[in-house]
């Protein structure tokens, strides 16, 4: 049993009404449900109940078993003073109010509706991806619109936090920010967490004081990287391992990474690790500000143009250090253009409008995801097969967090589509 049934059969009146008394026995008529609370505090405030002669206004507290009321100190709490009903799955014992009275208990185990809690637990014991998946093709369009619409903007918030939580690290510097979460972003799934300490290892002053010379961006970015530890019989590789070792004492600098902790496994040549840091080196090394840049851009031109990467001379036809390629080397593609714009400037744009209490800015990251091209991966593969429309970064970016944050933790409760299911 969960509390969020008990609250879905407290919301909808689940029950039989007229089989409604307390454990006192004294009967009990719901004149209004009260509305429900996301803030500290019982669960539906400002209902209107009478039971026996008298009518009572207050709070609804709702729990599985009645000894939670304790459980959770609620007798000590003046908050909880105004709870006219407490709501019950089991009533294991008494309890009281903090001023001694007891408190009127409903409990519903016995009185709900079987196949609305036949359903429940038949929900509740699915393993596929989307728990109503055999049923999704049944609900109304405007049920699964409005979901994807929730999804989305609980993904716009959870990555504002995300960004909140970057910023007290870098000591709100908004520029450290973008520099660490781009770095991130850089390393695409595979290699995040190696590109994210190379940007902590790598102080951002460091690069703008060579900001004129790619050569040495490049020395200490594949020197904190640690790809340069390894003897190579390539003379490029020797002339950046000397550079670092100079760079090394002048910053006090260090190999922050193994090498073996990058990934080149299963990954196209483009992908490499080495490849990345090449195109890394270029782009900060040539924009001082990439803050700003990425925040009030003019249009989606303007930031494209931020991301035609031009790498050194020796990455045109290099993948790895000591061997040439055949072929030129393609520069920074599409997709992943799009990926930087979905995972990094949309999540900053979020959490500096949040810190700015800028509405437009929030406004403007789902305009831009509107613009774009959905993702494709095996989650949205998996909507794709029930028919949900996914038009563009927005539909597949809610699609996303429709499943991380309902479908996994078996929210249904809480989902538009499983709520008209379960009704």
């Amino acid at each position: 049993m969960q509390e969020a049934f008990l609250h879905h059969v407290w919301q909808f009146q689940k029950f039989n009404s007229l089989l409604l008394f307390t454990t006192q026995q004294e009967p009990i008529q719901v004149l209004r449900i009260g509305y429900y609370n996301t803030h500290a505090g019982a669960d539906f405030l400002e209902a209107h109940i009478l039971i026996g002669q008298v009518e009572w206004i207050g709070s609804v507290e709702i729990h599985i078993n009645s000894s939670d009321w304790e459980q959770h100190t609620h007798q000590h709490d003046e908050s909880y003073g105004n709870v006219i009903l407490h709501v019950v799955w089991e009533h294991d014992k008494d309890v009281f109010r903090h001023d001694g009275t007891t408190m009127p208990t409903l409990v519903v185990k016995g009185i709900v509706d079987e196949s609305l809690l036949r359903t429940f637990n038949e929900f509740m014991n699915r393993s596929s991806t989307i728990l109503c998946q055999e049923q999704f093709r049944e609900v109304p369009s405007i049920r699964k619109i409005a979901m994807l619409d929730k999804a989305l903007l609980l993904r716009l918030e959870n990555k504002a936090n995300y960004i909140m939580d970057f910023l007290m690290k870098c000591n709100q510097d908004w520029e450290d920010v973008a520099y660490r979460i781009l770095a991130k972003n850089f390393g695409f799934v595979v290699n995040s967490e190696p590109f994210l300490r190379l940007a902590e290892n790598l102080p951002l002053k460091c690069i703008h004081k060579h900001r004129d010379s790619l050569f040495q961006i490049e020395a200490m970015v594949f020197g904190v990287a640690g790809m340069l530890e390894d003897i190579e019989d390539d003379e490029y590789h020797k002339s950046l391992k000397q550079e670092f070792k100079f760079l090394s004492a002048k910053y006090q600098l260090k190999s922050a990474i193994s090498k073996h902790e990058w990934k080149f496994l299963r990954m196209r040549p483009a992908n490499f690790p080495t490849i990345r840091l090449a195109q890394w080196s270029a782009l900060i090394g040539r924009n001082t500000n990439l803050f700003s840049l990425m925040i009030y851009f003019k249009d989606i031109q303007t930031i494209e143009s931020l991301f035609r990467i031009n790498t050194s001379e020796y990455w045109e036809n290099h993948y790895v250090f000591g061997k040439k390629s055949e072929t030129k080397v393609k520069g920074f593609g599409k997709s992943s253009f799009d990926n930087i714009l979905i995972n990094t400037v949309i999540p900053l744009m979020a959490g500096y409008g949040r810190y700015k209490n800028e509405q437009a800015l929030l406004e403007r990251a789902i305009d831009l995801l509107e613009h774009l091209h959905p993702e494709k991966n095996h989650i949205l593969a998996t909507w794709h097969e029930v028919d949900l429309a996914i038009k563009n970064a927005a539909d597949s970016q809610g699609a996303l967090e429709w499943v991380k944050s309902f479908c996994q933790s078996k929210r249904c409760l809480s989902c538009e589509v499983g709520m008209f299911l379960l009704r």
